[in-house]
């Protein structure tokens, strides 16, 4: 007989190997666990503590409650001690800090106070909503002017703003870069200056930052800037309306530049002949001494303004438009000789004016056509190319032969004043054709030709950076005029009551015979005439 064969009791590989694939499984399942939950244990051995009826129980009871509460007092004063590094000390950054305490401790004491119950906690946090409300409203808001605004604390001026940015803050954030360096500028000052350029001032007006510093009760003033590249006639046009909205200020900076600009000048040899050879060059940024140049009278109007009350000043606008050389040119109208440190936000310059260094810039996410000259610097190539494109195709037929001679295109010049000739515009329509001749002449120039001789879609890199700079870097002097009548809409127009006759009369004369006195470099412009440069919507 065949002895039958027992079953092995031996565990094969593959049920060894089952098995460590299981173990390891539960163990990366279990280190997931405790990293969501924090929890090492997870079958607690401790037994629920039963405590019995009796006379002690409510006592009891009421002493863990206290000890539980007393553990939860000390976490959090752990977790609410935090370190500030101050690395300069200016007003801003002390007030910013008093205010950010003042609401920590606010916030930390309703919290303590607060209790386990869901109803009691609801019921303190819409207390807190009313008191904030109560405190500063809509109606307070909306009724205040800025006289009243100046002589509020630093901690009521933060309470409006915060309000008005809890509202504006999602909406401003989808369509502008840079967002919160802009708000901090109008936050930590009273009255802003808006820096505009005065050869094209609407397209650099934006309506939802002017809407933003006059909701929070703050003083807009408008500075035409780069007023020695166009005509007295038109910066008293152009002063003439803006001041029936806002204080408004031409502004020209005393630091005289040569024909050609320094951030032109390429090679270092002749950066240094440019900085030996121009006199202003050295007296203002060298030696800082102030006496032979006659100082732009800004400062008498920012002395006028803040003579009842200490107000910090605030510098915002667009790239090119002279933010940084306004805040120098006021510097060195205080004689504020010491050197600025980067950690630097606020300046003392007087008593009771302070200025805050760091510009705002307003820039644009979405940025089409002609508005792409609100960020000049930072353009890529098919940018330059449609900005080039939209801004000839403004231009009348004889500012585009007068820009073609300029820049050494008499061929073109030519051409363009025989196809538009009478005998050639009698036999087609002549807006359409003269506009087709237009894009032809501008596409010739700004792009390369096939063998063929027809124009291609490869750009002219050499003609397209000489118009560029030649236009946009001061070379060619232009200006631009609405066709049609303009209107503005400024509710907050209060400060020129405030400050009595005398603030119109005397400080505007002052300003305004110091731009008007001061010599052109050119008679010769190009003017625009055309409503596609105003965007004030």
């Amino acid at each position: 007989m065949v002895k039958l064969q027992k079953n092995s009791k031996r565990q094969t590989l593959k049920q060894k190997y089952a098995i460590i694939k299981k173990v390891s499984a539960h163990k990366k399942k279990l280190k997931k666990i405790i990293k969501k939950t924090n929890i090492h244990n997870r079958r607690s051995t401790k037994k629920s503590l039963k405590i019995p009826e009796c006379i002690f129980k409510k006592n009891i009871l009421e002493n863990i409650k206290n000890l539980s509460l007393n553990k939860k007092k000390k976490k959090n004063d752990v977790t609410n001690c935090k370190e500030i590094q101050i690395n300069h000390h200016d007003d801003t950054t002390l007030k910013n800090i008093k205010y950010f305490i003042k609401n920590d401790i606010s916030t930390t004491e309703g919290e303590e106070n607060s209790t386990d119950n869901e109803n009691i906690i609801n019921t303190n946090k819409n207390n807190k909503k009313k008191d904030k409300e109560e405190n500063i409203s809509d109606d307070y808001i909306n009724n205040i002017q800025f006289s009243d605004y100046a002589n509020l604390d630093f901690l009521d001026k933060m309470k409006i703003y915060d309000k008005i940015k809890e509202c504006n803050y999602k909406n401003l954030n989808e369509k502008y870069i840079y967002v919160d360096n802009l708000l901090d500028v109008i936050k930590n000052s009273d009255v802003v200056f808006y820096v505009i350029d005065i050869r094209n001032p609407l397209i650099y007006l934006d309506k939802d930052i002017i809407n933003f510093i006059n909701s929070c009760k703050k003083q807009i003033i408008i500075i035409l800037n780069k007023c020695d590249l166009i005509d007295n006639g038109i910066i008293e046009q152009w002063v003439l309306f803006f001041r029936t909205y806002f204080i408004t200020l031409p502004f020209i900076s005393f630091i005289n530049k040569s024909t050609s600009p320094c951030y032109l000048v390429k090679n270092k040899s002749n950066e240094r002949n440019y900085k030996n050879n121009n006199y202003y060059y050295n007296n203002i940024t060298i030696n800082n001494n102030m006496n032979n140049i006659k100082t732009c009278p800004i400062k008498n109007i920012m002395q006028k303004l803040s003579k009842n009350n200490q107000i910090t000043y605030g510098v915002i606008g667009h790239i090119y438009t002279g933010r940084n050389s306004f805040i120098n040119t006021i510097l060195k109208e205080f004689n504020y000789i010491n050197n600025i440190k980067k950690e630097q936000i606020d300046i003392n310059l007087s008593h009771n004016i302070n200025l805050y260094i760091k510009p705002g810039l307003i820039l644009k996410k979405e940025l089409n056509n002609l508005q792409l000259i609100k960020k000049l610097h930072v353009l890529k190539h098919e940018e330059i190319i449609t900005l080039l494109e939209e801004f000839l195709l403004t231009l009348t037929g004889k500012n585009l032969i007068r820009l073609m001679n300029l820049i050494k295109e008499n061929e073109l010049a030519n051409k363009f004043k025989e196809m538009c000739s009478k005998d050639t515009i009698k036999q087609l329509d002549k807006t359409n054709n003269k506009l087709q001749i237009k894009k032809m002449i501008i596409q010739s120039y700004l792009y390369q030709k096939n063998q063929d001789g027809q124009i291609s879609n490869q750009i002219n890199f050499k003609n397209m950076k000489t118009l560029f700079h030649n236009l946009f870097m001061n070379k060619i002097f232009y200006y631009v005029i609405p066709k049609s009548k303009i209107s503005c809409d400024n509710q907050n127009g209060d400060t020129l009551k405030y400050f009595s006759t005398p603030f119109d009369k005397d400080l505007y004369y002052e300003v305004d015979q110091y731009v008007y006195l001061k010599k052109k470099p050119y008679t010769d412009y190009i003017i625009i005439k055309s409503d596609k440069f105003n965007f004030y919507n």
